[in-house]
């Protein structure tokens, strides 16, 4: 893609990562904003992270999850590679700085509440007059417009408001968050993939866009066929606890003789499969359970059996030999666990960082996909404004202009 500053600094040829060349203006904090941004710098952009002095992203302080003073690892796990500069977005020498990084930038990403861009200057329509080739991504809690616009949202007040708290959870219980910010998470890399398209389109037309990213919005899109279902039969369907999609006892979880496994057999030849391993070939007999509309009708019989035969096998033993049967089977494992497995260092989808004042390496989640043409990289957690004076050096300023800045507040 072709930067929008080609003047004064060449495309690199061949580029090991494919956004190498493309400059992000990253304004966004907690997660959200900072997730898009993450995987931008992890394809190659590079991304100067505008924080406040003296405080920074909110998300460095997060130290009840683990890491360092001014450094937590759910802060560090979304912005390493970046660049940080501290600019006091309050102060009109900061907002002119803004302005000239806006000049030579590709991408901005925000995640504002509706509205306070415009008030301080930074509104798309405002940005995209210095430069018509930027790409403007807003990401908040419900949109830019709507009667919701100006909802201040959380992750989990949109799990609650989208319908994904109430679908989630057995079907007696509470309804029930799922366990980590989904939603934040997820709006990053809608925004991810509006802004690639948004560049795309650059390409063709010479000028730039804006996304709106919604988190609400995002919710709906991981709820996939639930909202059409609702819309074309009218139905609230409740929760379904451990189920599997389509709702049979062969696809659902179960507690073994030493913990639990989750089965997926939907089709008969999985089913024959299953009951091969468990020793049950008596349950395909059964009329009951003779077709996949019976196995429906009378689910909670063949649960109650199948739950009988499961705690009599060893988790591991069924696992293996499902698994050898191309029957989908996992046993519910914990973090710790899963992560110790050996497909995930021969899959080398974990790249390991730098965090400052920490010895130890910082292994985190990469991209989520592989590309032959060369591996990612992460990078070093950026200190507080680490790299402000080297920003506005670039931007052509003296060390006395600098000075100034910094003795004004701005930075």
């Amino acid at each position: 893609m072709e930067s929008a500053s080609q003047s004064g600094r060449q495309a690199t040829p061949q580029a090991s990562r494919p956004l190498e060349g493309i400059r992000v203006l990253d304004l966004s904090h907690a997660l959200s904003g900072p997730t898009c941004t993450n995987m931008l710098a992890m394809l190659g952009a590079e991304v100067v992270k505008v924080e406040r002095p003296g405080v920074g992203d909110d998300f460095r302080h997060y130290t009840e999850h683990a890491g360092l003073p001014g450094m937590s690892l759910p802060f560090a796990s979304a912005n390493m590679g970046k660049k940080s500069i501290t600019l006091d977005l309050k102060n009109p020498a900061a907002i002119a700085v803004v302005h000239a990084l806006v000049e030579r930038s590709d991408v901005l990403v925000e995640n504002f509440r509706p509205g306070v861009a415009a008030k301080i200057g930074l509104s798309p329509g405002d940005l995209q007059a210095r430069n018509p080739r930027l790409v403007y991504a807003s990401i908040s809690g419900f949109g830019q417009t709507g009667t919701l616009r100006d909802w201040t949202a959380y992750d989990h007040i949109v799990q609650a408001m989208s319908g994904i708290m109430w679908m989630n959870g057995n079907p007696d219980d509470e309804p029930m968050k799922v366990g980590f910010p989904i939603i934040d998470t997820f709006s990053g890399y809608m925004a991810v993939i509006g802004i690639l398209a948004a560049l795309q389109r650059r390409e063709r037309t010479g000028t730039g866009d804006f996304v709106d990213v919604a988190m609400l919005d995002s919710a709906f899109n991981l709820l996939g066929a639930a909202v059409p279902t609702y819309f074309y039969t009218g139905e609230v369907r409740g929760r379904t606890g451990n189920k599997g999609y389509r709702l049979v006892a062969t696809a659902e979880t179960y507690r073994t003789a030493n913990g639990y496994i989750s089965i997926g057999a939907n089709h008969q030849h999985q089913i024959e499969a299953l009951c091969d391993v468990l020793h049950c070939r008596w349950l395909i007999a059964d009329p009951r359970f003779a077709t996949h509309a019976d196995r429906v009708a009378n689910h909670e019989a063949l649960r109650t059996a199948l739950a009988a035969i499961f705690r009599e096998h060893n988790g591991e033993d069924i696992e293996e030999q499902l698994a050898a049967r191309h029957v989908p089977v996992a046993i519910v494992r914990n973090l710790g666990q899963v992560l110790k497995h050996p497909h995930f260092e021969e899959r080398r989808i974990f790249l390991e960082g730098e965090l400052p004042g920490s010895e130890q390496p910082l292994k985190v989640v990469g991209p989520g996909f592989q590309l032959a043409s060369g591996p990612m990289s992460a990078g070093a957690v950026p200190t507080l404004g680490q790299h402000t004076d080297e920003v506005l050096a670039s931007l052509g300023l003296g060390d006395d202009a600098i000075a100034a800045l910094h003795a004004s507040g701005a930075t």
